[in-house]
């Protein structure tokens, strides 16, 4: 269960997943993560294509992943997300990593959009059964240059 911890500073201490890992905020720092989540995107999908950031706070804990690719208005289209920043966030195929709880794919090769609500089912039953906490809260901000991912 999440708990909130006073390290110096008050901040929502709950492991969470991230590309295809569990990050505890409440023992790691968001410089620790932001770096070892950043080694993972560029193995994962390239040196410099996506920056990650991480900062929490004692109620919301935001993950910033900014990508070089120009989405167009029907990419963005309100309560939908990419597939491409589905696996980001996830890391779904990253060292052969899965969900168990998978959100929807089609055939390779084919780009698609999805209903955010798929995703966060998807995410939010995975994350426990993969040893994370429960995510009670979690809004996505799907932007031209980046993904907003904020989780209570």
């Amino acid at each position: 269960m999440a708990k909130r911890i006073n390290n110096g500073n008050n901040r929502l201490s709950k492991k969470i997943v991230l590309v295809s890992k569990i990050y505890d905020t409440g023992i790691q720092t968001d410089d620790e993560i932001t770096r070892l989540v950043q080694t993972d995107l560029d193995n994962y999908i390239g040196i410099d294509k996506v920056i990650f950031g991480i900062t929490t706070t004692d109620k919301n804990i935001t993950a910033v992943f900014q990508r070089y690719t120009d989405y167009s208005k029907d990419d963005l289209a309100d309560g939908l997300i990419k597939d491409a920043d589905a696996f980001m966030i996830t890391g779904e195929g990253y060292n052969s990593f899965h969900l168990p709880n998978p959100f929807p794919t089609v055939l390779l090769g084919y780009s698609y959009l999805m209903e955010q609500k798929e995703f966060k089912t998807a995410y939010k039953s995975s994350a426990v059964l993969l040893g994370a906490d429960k995510v009670n809260w979690m809004k996505l901000e799907i932007k031209p240059y980046c993904v907003i991912m904020r989780l209570r």
